[in-house]
């Protein structure tokens, strides 16, 4: 089994939604180890491809054949060659990025001329027979859902593939896949995609499968709280902190289901920065302000990169502290349910 992906991410290999694609792989290799698929991978962003002309060539002239002399004919043999293509892209403005759509204006060749009688709005037939291979698309968007946002895509792959003829993966809040200090969430959304692949190699992915990878990775205003704040700008346009976008950033994971009554206030003091900044954690919100009208029952004096290290599960947090590499002045409880809040 030949499985061609196509990564339309102008990111590279350094795409968000190319980690869900691989670990979609691995399901499927898990699955089939008694015959590994051949699998290879085509990073457009680094291919030449050029804008189809319009000119018909392929049609009349040269059948089956573009006239433009560049990447195209490489990876039209290559879609011909597989029994299964991976379509791995980000949601770019409710839509394909552009040198992916690109691509897909320049599979002209692989149409025939004629018109087809039994479409809806019409349609070519087909060159070759595309009848038993299998396409799957995987993206992920910046918005909290994939849901409603991918009609446009849909609608286009409906045309190319036919209705209900390709299998889609589309995850909401992408971006945070590229974020070390929230592995433990998206890792487990990835052991998920990785139970979807299996079951697509072994027939199809299941209905509680396909369910569960719609649930979202954080609650829309806790997510949307942690997008705003990753800009690192302020709604005026004015540059921001870095430690204070990371500090809202922190504050933004805090879930107000763990409110007991009181709020809690803590200050984050960054040692090497010398910069303080304090968090409240509220009835229904978490704020973050640079004002420390009254005492914070908390105090955490921190080098900037320690705390950021022990955010991202790089360095173990109580150990760092027996090692004296930030302290906690006043209730310490905070630090023994810090993962309660935050």
């Amino acid at each position: 089994m030949k499985i061609l992906v196509i990564n339309g991410s102008p990111k590279g290999d350094r795409s968000n939604t190319l980690q869900l694609t691989n670990a979609f792989l691995e399901g499927i290799c898990k699955a089939q180890q008694n015959a590994l698929p051949q699998i290879e991978t085509l990073h457009i962003s680094q291919m030449d491809i050029k804008s189809c002309r319009g000119c018909f060539s392929c049609w009349k002239t040269t059948p089956g054949q573009c006239m433009i002399k560049d990447d195209m004919s490489f990876i039209l043999e290559k879609l011909l060659g597989a029994d299964i293509t991976i379509w791995s892209f980000p949601l770019y403005y409710y839509s394909l990025p552009g040198m992916l759509k690109m691509l897909i204006d320049r599979q002209l060749p692989l149409s025939l001329p004629f018109m087809t009688q039994n479409a809806d709005g019409g349609s070519h037939p087909a060159r070759y027979d595309m009848g038993q291979k299998k396409t799957v698309l995987i993206s992920t968007c910046g918005f909290y859902t994939s849901q409603a946002n991918y009609e446009s895509v849909i609608s286009q792959f409906d045309k190319i593939c036919g209705k209900g003829n390709y299998t889609t993966l589309f995850c909401g809040q992408g971006e945070l896949f590229d974020i070390p200090e929230l592995s433990d969430r998206t890792q487990s959304y990835l052991a998920l995609v990785r139970q979807a692949g299996k079951e697509f190699a072994r027939n199809q992915i299941s209905s509680q499968t396909a369910e569960k990878l719609k649930e979202l990775l954080f609650p829309r205003e806790m997510f949307e709280q942690m997008a705003d704040a990753s800009w690192g700008v302020t709604k005026n346009g004015e540059k921001q902190d870095d430690a204070l976008t990371f500090t809202k950033q922190m504050a933004a994971l805090y879930d107000p289901a763990s409110y007991k009554g009181n709020d809690i206030v803590f200050d984050m003091d960054y040692t090497d920065l010398q910069k303080q900044y304090r968090i409240i954690l509220g009835k229904k919100e978490s704020t973050v302000t640079e004002e420390f009208t009254g005492k914070a029952q908390t105090i955490i004096h921190t080098p900037f990169h320690v705390w950021k290290s022990i955010a991202a599960n790089e360095i173990e947090g109580s150990k760092t502290l027996m090692d004296h590499l930030y302290t906690v002045e006043g209730d310490f409880d905070l630090m023994l349910y810090r993962k309660d809040y935050l």
